[in-house]
């Protein structure tokens, strides 16, 4: 039997086990802003990411909740609890999913006990991740905005450049993702601008100085005084 254990950033699928999947999926290229997913629907289908980004967006007016990139499943829990969608999935960038029945989705996971394993610990590495940010929801708009900054860009969801790295997230986005109100984001994106930490556009975000965002987001320095 294949080794069961899983640690973090192993990747969620063997080059076996993803070839084993390619067999049964459908891979599909969407652009920018194109739903794959909408909350509250009935569709029991997975969804690997091959290449590019996503967003799970909940409630009314929708919140982006997390960012999930490739190598990641989404929608995966929906051909087991066969239940409707509990968030939607809208592309990012341009986007190259592999689309899994779920019954083909179910197969491959009895099928392949290790991908079992790995797919219960990726869900409950995203559930401590939720519990936590819940923990730090008292920490100021100013700390939880640069980590929400920080974490977009480690993640690989912005364009590098020579200027620095470029988010297309609007202030309303930012707001969304950090739960914080509009006002709030709009008054420390001026100071963050006025301290050449980032530049803003129209619906996009120019991220210069990471360095001292992430002292901000780790709570040791502050542009606001």
């Amino acid at each position: 039997m294949a080794e069961l254990s899983s640690s973090p950033g192993d990747p969620l699928l063997t080059e076996e086990e993803l070839l084993a999947l390619r067999s049964v999926g459908r891979v599909i290229h969407r652009q920018e802003g194109h739903v794959f997913i909408s909350q509250g629907e009935e569709t029991d289908f997975a969804l690997l990411i091959l290449k590019g980004h996503v967003k799970i967006v909940v409630g009314k007016p929708p919140r982006i909740v997390a960012i999930r990139g490739p190598g990641e499943i989404v929608g995966e829990m929906a051909a087991i609890r066969q239940k409707p969608r509990s968030a939607s999935i809208i592309a990012l960038d341009e986007v190259e999913v592999l689309h899994l029945p779920a019954t083909e989705w179910l197969k491959f996971l009895y099928d392949h006990p290790r991908a079992m394993h790995a797919q219960l610990y990726a869900a409950d590495e995203r559930l401590e991740q939720a519990t936590r940010k819940i923990v730090e929801s008292d920490l100021a708009v100013e700390q939880r905005l640069a980590k929400a900054i920080v974490e977009l860009v480690d993640s690989g969801v912005g364009t590098p450049g020579e200027g620095g790295t470029l988010l297309r997230f609007s202030q309303q986005d930012l707001a969304t993702l950090t739960g914080a109100s509009l006002d709030s984001v709009k008054k420390i994106i001026r100071t963050f601008r006025d301290e050449r930490l980032v530049d803003t556009g129209r619906q996009t975000l120019l991220i210069r100085g990471i360095g001292d965002l992430a002292q901000i987001a780790d709570g040791n320095r502050t542009a606001l005084l």
